[in-house]
């Protein structure tokens, strides 16, 4: 009898110890995920930034595709009068290096 007992009790901790395994492993692959994201990100912009230069070796000047290049997106947790105004002022700015207040 005790070793009914025993096993229960084993196999109720195994199956906490599976359920919290699991929730660790989404989380590792969330976690992978994100840093793939991160090193495509780079990559990208790297990419990007060769492009660029590329271009500038061919002819076209860097004021030329500063007026090309898309404005930065910025993210933002909510929505105010001063950062709708600050997105219009970032956006018609030829020089999209500048940070905006």
């Amino acid at each position: 009898m005790s070793e009914n007992i025993t096993e229960t009790f084993i196999d109720q901790a195994r199956k906490l110890n599976d359920q919290r395994l699991t929730a660790v492993q989404d989380i590792a692959s969330a976690v992978q995920a994100r840093v793939d994201a991160e090193q495509a990100l780079k990559d990208a912009q790297a990419a990007e930034r060769k492009a660029f230069k590329e271009a500038e070796r061919k002819g076209w000047t860097k004021a030329e595709l500063d007026k090309l290049r898309p404005a930065k997106r910025r993210r933002t947790t909510k929505t105010t009068d001063d950062s709708s105004t600050a997105s219009t002022t970032t956006n018609d700015s030829t020089d999209h290096s500048q940070p905006t207040g």
